[in-house]
């Protein structure tokens, strides 16, 4: 059977949040792409999301406005307009979980930190919330500490992936199982991706969006840099074995003396509407090889201990591994910004956050322009399947 040649603008290889986003906005400006996905759409990383929309607060708990807080601190406004359907992708049928995310301390802050929350550097992003206006979870006569309201959403991420990949899911493609993976090349230049002996793309331009997945394209390629860090997290989940004993749906960080949340708990709901909390921050990198029986201990005693007012219902457990694909930096530290860089017509790229997913999308684009992209004219007539959207978490993890 002769390969089938299937032609387009541009190819995004990774149907993650950041190839979802540029696909979804070049196809919009009038260009064809296409997005290749060789498992599920949202697979790994993006489906392992707490769904936090970041405003860059819980990286100013030293006192100090980094880098990381000032290039992620427009992002909440960015999607916002884009879930009142005003922004670059329409998602006003995403659903939102929080449209506020909760900070607290169990005693009360000090007094620098404190100003720190109230000044100009913060204002907009962080207010305290009023005792008649706290969640009833921190109603209770006990709980003496202190309690903020960041300006940062919490977006149930499979809503959100449906949302933006829905318009343009004909051209969401996904390659044949196990295709070995070669390049057509005049020079330093890529011509085509052929997927085993049955297809080949065409194209102007590739950008790689495929999380840890990029490495392998890159060595595909023999492209050297940039190179890839992985930075694994052990998130933890819990769910009431009675679902009439449902835990209450909470979306905060928990704030203990040092510059890090102590744990970050969101809360999402499996299909009987039992409400699951996702648990992120130190205990999820600190979690990193260990058991489950090991990890849902210490988890369960950092709850009595963030939340000793609350009884816990009798609890299930389990744990999530995800490995945080980024461009490799000194000392594995956290990367401040989207990463994009290019190498001839290949451009790789990591959004670093899911927040970030925006911006990376701008500076692709940019550099796709200053790449002489022009949009042509393309058949949509090909046998390759369309990717489907993967499973959500709540629904796996405690089977």
């Amino acid at each position: 059977m002769p390969r089938q040649v299937i032609t387009t603008d541009i190819v995004i290889i990774g149907a993650g949040i950041a190839g979802l986003w540029l696909h979804h906005r070049l196809n919009k400006l009038g260009f064809h792409a296409l997005l290749l996905e060789n498992k599920s759409i949202g697979n790994a990383q993006t489906l392992s999301s707490q769904g936090i929309i970041h405003g860059g607060a819980k990286y100013a708990l030293n006192g100090i406005l980094s880098n990381a807080t000032q290039a992620i601190g427009t992002m909440p406004a960015r999607w916002q307009a884009c879930l009142q359907g005003q922004g670059d992708v329409d998602l006003t049928q995403a659903k939102v979980l929080a449209k506020h995310q909760l900070l607290w301390s169990k005693q009360q802050l000090a007094s620098k930190m404190v100003s720190f929350f109230a000044s100009k550097a913060l204002s907009g992003r962080m207010q305290t919330v009023a005792k008649s206006d706290r969640p009833a979870l921190f109603q209770h006569r006990k709980f003496k500490g202190a309690l903020y309201q960041l300006d940062e959403p919490v977006l149930d991420i499979p809503s959100v992936l449906e949302a933006i990949a829905k318009p343009w899911q004909d051209r969401i493609l996904q390659p044949p199982n196990n295709a070995n993976i070669t390049w057509q090349k005049t020079g330093e230049h890529i011509n085509a991706v052929q997927m085993g002996d049955e297809f080949e793309i065409q194209a102007q331009q590739f950008v790689f969006t495929a999380g840890q997945g990029n490495q392998t394209l890159l060595d595909s390629l023999n492209i050297k840099t940039p190179k890839m860090q992985l930075r694994p997290l052990q998130m933890v989940l819990c769910k009431a074995k009675d679902e009439q004993h449902a835990l209450p749906a909470i979306y905060a960080h928990s704030l203990g003396s040092g510059s890090k949340p102590i744990a970050t708990i969101t809360s999402h709901f499996d299909t009987n509407g039992n409400t699951v909390w996702y648990i992120g921050g130190n205990i999820a990198e600190q979690g990193v090889g260990k058991s489950l029986a090991e990890i849902s201990q210490e988890a369960q005693d950092l709850l009595h201990a963030i939340l000793p007012w609350f009884e816990l219902p009798e609890l299930e457990w389990s744990s999530h591994n995800v490995n945080r694909a980024e461009p490799k930096q000194s000392a594995l530290s956290r990367p401040d910004t989207a990463f994009v860089e290019s190498n001839n017509n290949v451009h790789i790229a990591w959004p670093t956050k899911l927040a970030l997913a925006p911006d990376l999308s701008d500076k692709l684009i940019e550099a796709l322009t200053n790449n002489d992209l022009k949009a042509g004219k393309h058949s949509e007539q090909h046998a390759l399947p369309t990717a489907q959207f993967g499973k959500t978490l709540w629904d796996q993890a405690f089977k």
